[in-house]
């Protein structure tokens, strides 16, 4: 996103400078990229006007120039171009002028006549012609708006309100403690709209806008303001219409569309495309629609994709004189994905995949029709709504209190401070007591839901850099014979056991494997990277693991286990580092004999051996279904420990798989200290009476993990229990639709003798009791 300063500064602004004003937003999580002037550093150079212009008595090629540069004498000038002429406006470097390179403009001679100074031309210097309205002697960066920088902004995507000048202006507003007020345009409107519309979807499309403006003339030259802070802000100049809606898109964050009223047939409907329906895109591309696509029709045909791009036969030309404006707010959820998946990318999808402010489609719609008139004339019609309040995004209160901002802070902010900063923010507070608030976000909020959001948005106005520092400690009375840590050496010899070889890849990793492993991921880019591929800091070893496995099997290495513990990256201060192991394998589980087939990897023999590696903690480990962008879904597990995930296994997803040539993959990442950690074991007296042993087979939903059935007869702590072990899972057959039949292995022992039928028989019975109760599971 690139935004001009003096755009922005129009908005709001504050008593700093650009440089400063960049910092603090990327202190505030608008990155800004770069700061970057929009023309070359030149001084000296003003609007002059030709009043004569003779030939070079001594060069015949050469012009003898008296020019009006707003000084008490005109300044002869010799130039060589063809086209110069009297009374003609132009760009003059005086003498003692300056550019980029260390020129400086000098009085020079040529054949004996002296030049004080130079006539430049606009191409060379990277500038639009001059109008004829020009004013002499002005300095030419002040007539041509060229004293600007362009902010080049590294918006995430969770900030899509900040797509626009107003998002940005609001942003500093609240930092600055600036007033700031939604302007409003007044239109005046004549009759009602003269085409109808309607939506068929409304969760797709929950308000939309139409408007017919007649009579405009769509020849005239777009202003000189709009076009130069549309061209500075890198969008190229169409006619009039077009770049008032892009004007408005920049501006307000809000896409809009224009149709040619005369190419229209019938009412406009907004719906699902058809099977086999066609559209011609505004980039003269064809595509077969899919019918998951909302679409903008007429009576005839598809005239656009919702959110994405116009279609051709409807777009605006230079002759146009009747147009029908478009202003809508479309559900993220409907948008999200469909321009990638036709290979297009545009600034409207880019707002609309991220969310677009739905209370702001009517200003919008105002703000381009008042341009629109004064600009190319026309009368505007009222406007036609379609409107379902039932389906709007619901802007629901969130509770947030002083304990819950020092709690994750670790800090109190001051009650005022936080009331004024969620108000200059353009939060609502509904209610509030001496210690607590209840907010409402703004409709284009879409990334504030839950209380640390609120607090992330307190964070980010006092400052990351001011948070307070504080060593993490822990006061703990655990006694040290209980608890003793695991050797990285025993973890690695674990896995080295089992067929494993450590790799160590870099720390560096290419931006495509950080988009394929951790999309989300905010990325840590290196400043002066050994090369493209090494830009990136990593916030995984998965990344590392899949390079190796890559390249070796470029090199005929199929059958692969390779495991590597390392530092990943989630920001660059120490407390954003952590130490995790990850492991891979691929190919087959035995190499080729004679005595049976080749055996394939999967998921269980890598669950199998990471198992094994927890078991040198004793600690109670669990796995959760999940998922994980890159890994496949329905293979995908979290770790558990203590109730918080601690990491991932899983396939690596058949997508990323594809992108990378590889075969089937297998890999688990985990964080190195939830396995550092070792309970010792206590000592039990040994009993010497035999075990004993009862199966049992369940059938309940197919569902139900059977790891929780497990965990929910340890739980018990029955009297006698010893272990619990599945031995069998059957689906089909006799068992009915929707159930399995899962069977258990319990094992009992006693240290005063053996056990008796009835003493078995109740402990079992407890079982099915629980069984039946928790999961409505029946002994089969």
């Amino acid at each position: 996103m690139n935004i001009l300063s003096n755009w922005l500064r129009e908005w709001v602004n504050p008593n700093v400078t650009d440089e400063a004003l960049a910092e603090q937003l990327t202190m505030a999580g608008l990155e800004v990229y770069g700061i970057v002037p929009i023309a070359l550093a030149f001084k000296g150079v003003v609007v002059g006007q030709i009043i004569s212009c003779d030939k070079h008595p001594d060069a015949d090629k050469l012009n003898l120039c008296q020019v009006d540069v707003g000084e008490a004498e005109n300044l002869q000038i010799i130039c060589g171009a063809k086209n110069i002429r009297s009374g003609l406006k132009v760009i003059v470097a005086t003498v003692g002028a300056k550019f980029p390179g260390g020129v400086k403009i000098k009085k020079t001679k040529f054949k004996g006549v002296e030049s004080f100074g130079m006539i430049c031309s606009e191409s060379e210097l990277g500038m639009a012609e001059l109008e004829d309205d020009a004013p002499i002697g002005q300095n030419i960066k002040t007539y041509l708006n060229l004293d600007d920088h362009v902010i080049e902004l590294d918006i995430t995507p969770n900030r899509g309100d900040c797509f626009s000048v107003l998002g940005v202006a609001r942003e500093v507003s609240a930092h600055y403690n600036l007033a700031f007020d939604l302007p409003e345009f007044e239109v005046f409107t004549q009759g009602d709209c003269v085409i109808g519309a309607s939506v068929s979807d409304t969760q797709a499309c929950p308000k939309y806008l139409t408007r017919t403006i007649i009579g405009i003339d769509n020849t005239v030259k777009t202003s000189k303001w709009m076009a130069d802070k549309l061209v500075h802000s890198g969008q190229q100049l169409h006619s009039p219409v077009v770049d008032i809606i892009n004007f408005v898109l920049l501006e307000l964050g809000q896409p809009m569309h224009a149709f040619d009223l005369s190419k229209l047939t019938g009412d406009i409907k907004v719906r699902m495309a058809k099977s086999g329906e066609q559209l011609e895109l505004l980039n003269e591309t064809t595509l077969k629609l899919k019918e998951d696509t909302l679409v903008i029709a007429d009576s005839d045909s598809v005239l656009a994709i919702a959110g994405v791009m116009g279609g051709m036969t409807s777009s605006i030309k230079n002759n146009s004189s009747n147009i029908l404006l478009e202003s809508a707010f479309f559900e993220p959820v409907f948008i999200a994905g469909k321009a990638r998946s036709y290979g297009l990318h545009t600034e409207s999808s880019l707002r609309f995949e991220r969310g677009v402010d739905f209370n702001i489609t009517e200003l919008a719609m105002d703000r381009t029709t008042q341009l629109i008139v004064e600009i190319c004339g026309g009368q505007a019609s009222k406007v036609n709504a379609c409107i379902d309040k039932n389906a709007l995004p619901e802007l629901k209160p969130i509770t947030i209190s002083q304990e819950k901002i020092k709690k994750i802070l670790g800090l109190e902010l001051d009650a005022k401070w936080i009331e004024q900063k969620f108000i200059n923010l353009g939060f609502e507070i509904s209610q509030q007591t001496n210690n607590s608030w209840t907010i409402i976000p703004p409709s284009f909020r879409f990334d504030i839901r839950i209380p640390v959001d609120l607090i992330e948005e307190l964070a980010r106005l006092y400052g990351y850099d001011k948070l307070p520092v504080q060593k993490l400690s822990l006061e703990s009375n655990i006694s040290t014979t209980s608890e003793t840590n695991v050797d990285q050496y025993d973890i690695m010899q674990s896995l080295v056991n089992r067929g494993y070889q450590e790799v160590i890849t870099y720390s560096f990793i290419s931006e495509k494997y950080q988009n394929l492993i951790s999309p989300d991921t905010k990325k840590i880019r290196l400043s002066n990277p050994i090369s493209a591929d090494m830009s990136i800091m990593r916030s995984s070893l998965i990344s590392g693991l899949l390079q190796t496995v890559e390249s070796n099997q470029r090199r005929g290495h199929t059958d692969a286990r390779f495991f590597e513990i390392g530092l990943c990256f989630d920001g660059i201060k120490t407390d954003k580092q952590s130490n995790k192991l990850a492991a891979i394998v691929t190919g087959n589980r035995f190499d080729a004999q004679w005595s049976s087939d080749l055996q394939p990897l999967d998921f269980f023999d890598i669950k199998a051996d990471l198992e094994s590696l927890l078991a040198l903690t004793n600690a109670e480990f669990s796995f959760e279904t999940a998922q994980h962008a890159a890994l496949q879904k329905g293979q995908t597990a979290k770790i558990i420990l203590n109730s918080e995930q601690v990491g991932w296994i899983g396939a690596l997803s058949p997508m990323v798989q594809k992108q990378l040539s590889l075969s089937k993959c297998y890999l688990f990442e985990i964080d190195l200290v939830s396995i550092k950690s070792r309970n010792i074991a206590q000592y039990k007296a040994l009993s010497p009476y035999q075990q004993s042993g009862r199966d049992i087979a369940l059938v309940l939903d197919e569902a139900v993990p059977v790891a929780e059935l497990i965990q929910s007869v340890k739980a018990m702590q029955q009297q006698y229990f010893v272990d619990v072990n599945l031995f069998d899972v059957y689906i089909g057959g006799v068992v009915e639709s929707g159930k399995k039949s899962v069977a258990l292995s319990l094992t009992y022992q006693s240290l005063e003798g053996t056990l008796t039928e009835a003493q078995l028989n109740a402990k079992v019975d407890e079982v099915l009791v629980l069984m039946q109760a928790q999961y409505s599971a029946i002994l089969r």
